[in-house]
């Protein structure tokens, strides 16, 4: 067969354009978009738009006069940018080993900064940190120091370890943890309970006397009064990371036998006191506000409970301040001295296990308040998926070889299950949202969410996980669908309006109070894709900006690199 000359589908007629976009599948109707103009300007007709968006799970208009063709343009267009359509398939994949100082041997423990160019090591006690012009460059040693108040870390490991020799140690404790901050100048380390931060800046001081912190400590000052309910940490730390310009720690903690168990996310640190420091961030703004507990997942999701269902938020992280939600309006807080943060968590009670969007705000004179903004899709919790029969060809059949019958090993349970995942609108191709470890990474602008849940959708006789792929870009949809005949759920309320509703309730054993802390449907509904399965477990995730466009998404799993080019 003689190869097929491009020129030719710039010249076709245009019905038979109308025709061919009429029946591919939605993924081939983007790029169709993104082709010449001839397949552009077909592609824009309202009439194939409104066809092409049925394969989807999302509001159509009734009719094609009630938006107008420009309208319908942006409509897709928005779909699309939802749904990240087109992407799944301009993936590039890579593993390598992780690039490392010479010095770095397998025990050497290791933190890297958020873009990756300032690296700490921690050798006994003596912590090296080494920088480099970028992701390819050499590493150089900058800074090194011993930081010999690191053992009153162990001595604590020891004691709360409870350890019957004066040097074992259980192995709950035994592992240290770091962090680095943006500047690279302070590095913090945990080890059991105990955190401490350090100067490597020059300063005598910043190293004979590190900033601490213990997880349980009595003399600690949270920045809103906990509700009934609340209990503190007993578990260990787990990780550790700088955040929101170095004015947060974030402490991801572990091995937590309270009703919060097994892990909880706490955020140390006081960003309204940040500016009364003139250095960037330095070590006196922690000694003063390391005991400064600013958020606990646990405190949010008693809030968020009001005392009607036990909520539990996994693997919360903050957004950056630069997150403009458009189907949000973020109301000025009454109080001066309170601050808000959006958050994004998995978030599991008795009636909803989903990946949610929030807002928190915290005040020292007031109870904090949580608001929920959004849920995305999940296996559970997801608008029904497209219904109406369709000519339409799946992609999987029209792309795809045959999956595996009986897959035996690892590698044809990945195949056959990416090949399953290529049904786009499949609810049980959507995270479960139901792990106790997720780790999500949020990339710089606010733009993807990632989410690695360990244990999910992989071979049940390996290690590893599965990692799937949000747009939370929130848009004012051009189209409102309003249904006299849906029961959507009530808008999202404070704690105290919860409360005031529950007050009235007749007793009549609804659950209408428990719905109204639920967010009402999105507009278009953000389904996200399996990005990929892993057959090792990852400790860490980043999401980056790549220099020629589109994003990287990075996993780190000891000594080894996977990243995934998302064009």
């Amino acid at each position: 067969i003689s190869p097929i000359n491009p020129s030719m589908a710039t010249n076709l007629p245009l019905e038979l354009v109308h025709s061919i976009l009429d029946y591919v599948d939605v993924e081939t109707y983007v790029a169709a978009r993104s082709a010449c103009r001839l397949w552009r300007n077909a592609a824009s007709l309202s009439s194939i738009l409104r066809s092409a968006l049925k394969e989807t799970p999302v509001p159509i208009p009734p009719r094609t006069d009630l938006l107008t063709n420009e309208e319908w343009n942006i409509y897709f267009d928005q779909v699309a940018c939802s749904n990240l359509l087109g992407h799944r398939t301009h993936i590039d994949k890579t593993e390598s080993r992780r690039d490392l100082p010479e010095d770095c041997t397998p025990t050497t423990v290791l933190a890297a900064s958020s873009d990756g160019q300032q690296l700490v090591t921690l050798k006994g006690a003596r912590a090296t940190v080494y920088s480099r012009s970028d992701k390819h460059g050499h590493w150089e040693s900058s800074l090194s120091s011993s930081l010999y108040p690191l053992w009153t870390s162990v001595c604590h490991a020891m004691m709360d370890g409870g350890s019957t020799g004066c040097m074992s140690l259980n192995q709950r404790y035994a592992k240290h943890r770091l962090a680095i901050s943006s500047q690279g100048h302070l590095v913090a380390v945990g080890l059991g309970k105990t955190v401490q931060i350090y100067s490597l800046s020059g300063d005598a001081d910043g190293i004979s006397s590190p900033a601490e912190y213990t997880l349980n400590q009595s003399n600690t000052v949270l920045a809103s009064p906990t509700g009934a309910g609340y209990e503190d940490t007993n578990g260990v730390i787990e990780s550790l990371e700088f955040t929101d310009d170095d004015t947060l720690l974030r402490v991801a903690i572990s091995n937590e036998t309270t009703a919060f168990q097994p892990t909880r996310v706490r955020y140390v640190g006081n960003p309204p006191d940040a500016s009364n420091y003139q250095r960037h961030r330095d070590l006196q703004y922690w000694r003063n506000n390391i005991h400064h507990i600013y958020l606990d997942s646990a405190s949010m999701a008693v809030t968020l409970g009001a005392g009607e269902e036990k909520i539990v938020l996994r693997g919360l992280r903050l957004l950056s301040s630069s997150y403009k939600p458009a189907s949000h309006q973020r109301q000025p807080p009454p109080d001066p001295s309170s601050s808000s943060h959006y958050f994004t968590a998995s978030l599991q009670s008795p009636t909803t296990k989903a990946y949610c969007i929030g807002l928190v705000t915290v005040s020292l004179t007031s109870p904090q308040t949580v608001t929920l903004t959004r849920l995305l899709p999940s296996h559970q919790y997801h608008p029904d998926p497209p219904s109406t029969p369709t000519s339409k060809p799946s992609s999987s059949t029209s792309t795809s070889p045959q999956p595996t019958p009986h897959p035996t090993t690892d590698t044809e349970y990945i195949t056959t299950t990416l090949q399953t995942a290529i049904q786009r609108w499949n609810p049980t191709n959507l995270p479960s949202a139901n792990t106790t470890t997720p780790l999500l990474a949020l990339s710089p602008d606010n733009t993807l969410l990632v989410i690695y849940e360990p244990g999910a959708g992989h071979s049940p006789f390996a290690s590893g996980g599965a990692l799937y792929v949000y747009s939370i870009i929130d848009h004012a949809s051009v189209y409102k669908h309003s249904n006299p005949d849906a029961n959507p759920v009530p808008r999202a309320t404070t704690p105290t309006e919860l409360q005031n509703n529950t007050n009235t309730d007749t007793g009549t054993g609804t659950d209408t109070g428990s719905k109204r802390k639920y967010p009402p449907p999105d507009d278009i509904p953000a389904w996200s894709f399996l990005l990929d399965v892993t057959t090792v477990d990852v400790e860490e995730v980043r999401v980056i900006r790549a220099e020629d466009g589109g994003y990287v998404v990075s996993a780190l799993a000891g000594r080894d690199v996977l990243e995934w080019w998302i064009h």
